[in-house]
């Protein structure tokens, strides 16, 4: 499944339709007392933040979705009903959250929601496109300025018809979803729209037994943010997730950027680059993991190890310091539903001595059960007790998607997740999905800056290696 910037993807022509979920009456909307999350405390102030330096307020550097193509005409009753029913499904579409004031970490935030049944969608017409550029510029248009987390809705859909086929996509801004959220949905849209298109067969005898969809039960986010919130509040400074932080950082305020060569610390935003690739087909990442497993690890291990001796390769650096997202989907509720289910960890590890590929890996698996704990408080928490400035600018992604319902089909080409433009002169973040067809990268990067060419190498040495290890492996099928 590829996981790519809105504008290298490419949608057939057709009819463009936006689905716009209407705003119910104010006297639909409830006060929540429900306590918001870390993660969207954080991402709101900064949208404000952002909105007050430069006077856009939409989400244009801040959204993820995804891209459903079906093999058959388009049912407007059945993708309705479809949407409708996923958005009564996950509550989190059916909330909001404002700030009020300008008050400190936690001061002023308000829910409000909504009960099911009550979000409709109005369906706008927005015309026939023949090209496939101007179409794809226009819904990532559409996005960019649909998507504010200041404002509800914070996310919009929109189809692409033709005579035989159709294409569904969804665009919502972070806070309201992660990247393993949209995994788990390109499957959900699909069973949603086919139970309502046989539903609608069955009433003409064409499909007089319809199936249900097969979906499974979900918790909603909004009762896992207050649950997390709660926690993570009576923290004090001796949470194990601090000594993780605190050895870490080691005295520093900021955390890590990648390479010695940047942009200046004053330049301004400007667009990053994207590159997705795929490293290693399915049997090529099984001689690797073969490998790996040899060595003691895991995939995610041997990612990591091959990540910091790639660094020491191409760049001649030797302490490979990153940020990693961790999931928090500890129980099961939570496996289906959409949020942002994120926690943030370091790793680094040391290659001064220039360790063979099995001494990267014991050394990677050891930091990835050393940093685990560091995950377990919100990354605003943690900056808040720590001091903390800035966001972070060298991250790397792992997801595992082959077990997610709806998997092989989705790699296959039926759905691609999406994300919005980013704007930053020193950030690189680093997104690797192992897929069922195999190692699947996705990066952005600054596209014109001190850093670019580092950047390339680095991540060709990267791909570069990965194939070493999987060509010096005995693994067969």
């Amino acid at each position: 499944m590829r996981f790519i910037q809105i504008l290298e993807d490419t949608v057939a022509p057709g009819a463009l339709v936006e689905w716009t979920p209407i705003t119910p009456p104010r006297d639909e909307w409830h006060s929540d007392s429900r306590l918001t999350s870390h993660n969207h405390e954080a991402h709101l102030r900064g949208a404000i933040a952002h909105y007050r330096a430069t006077g856009t307020e939409g989400g244009r550097e801040s959204w993820l979705g995804l891209a459903i193509e079906f093999d058959e005409p388009m049912s407007v009753p059945a993708i309705r009903a479809a949407l409708t029913e996923w958005i009564d499904r996950h509550e989190v579409l059916r909330s909001h959250v404002v700030i009020r004031g300008e008050g400190s970490t936690g001061e002023g935030l308000r829910r409000v929601s909504v009960a099911p049944g009550a979000v409709k969608l109005k369906m706008g017409r927005i015309g026939w496109y023949s090209s496939p550029d101007l179409l794809i510029e226009q819904i990532a248009g559409s996005f960019d300025r649909a998507t504010a987390p200041t404002r509800w809705p914070a996310y919009v859909f929109a189809t692409v018809a033709r005579e035989g086929t159709f294409t569904l996509l969804f665009a919502a801004d972070h806070s309201l979803l992660d990247g393993y959220s949209l995994i788990m949905s390109q499957h959900e849209l699909v069973e949603l729209y086919r139970a309502n298109r046989d539903k609608a067969m069955s009433r003409v005898a064409v499909n007089p037994n319809p199936e249900p969809p097969q979906l499974i039960s979900v918790g909603s986010y909004v009762d896992f943010s207050a649950q997390e919130r709660r926690t993570a509040d009576a923290a004090d400074a001796t949470h194990p997730a601090l000594t993780v932080w605190s050895a870490f950082l080691q005295g520093a305020t900021e955390l890590p950027a990648f390479g010695i060569r940047r942009a200046s610390a004053d330049a301004a935003p400007t667009p990053q680059a994207s590159l997705t690739a795929e490293v290693a087909d399915d049997e090529q990442t099984n001689r690797f993991t073969a490998v790996v497993a040899e060595a003691g690890g895991n995939l995610q291990v041997g990612i990591m190890a091959a990540l910091a001796v790639a660094y020491r390769r191409a760049l001649g650096l030797n302490d490979f310091r990153v940020i990693m997202p961790r999931h928090t989907r500890h129980e099961e509720r939570w496996l289906g539903s959409l949020g942002w289910f994120v926690a943030l960890a370091p790793f680094s590890l040391d290659t001064s001595d220039d360790p063979t590929f099995d001494h990267a890996v014991a050394r990677a698996a050891k930091e990835l059960r050393r940093t685990k704990p560091a995950a377990s408080l919100p990354f605003l928490r943690v900056a808040d007790l720590l001091g903390i400035t800035g966001a972070p600018r060298f991250v790397v992604s792992i997801l595992d998607t082959r077990y997610a319902p709806g998997a092989r089909e989705a790699d296959a080409g039926r759905a691609t997740v999406l994300r919005s433009h980013a704007y930053a002169p020193d950030e690189l973040y680093i997104w690797v999905n192992r897929t069922p067809s195999g190692l699947r990268l996705s990066a952005r990067y600054p596209g014109d800056s001190p850093m670019t060419d580092d950047v390339l190498r680095y991540l060709d040495e990267f791909g570069r290696l990965i194939a070493e290890i999987g060509d010096a492996s005995t693994y067969s099928t």
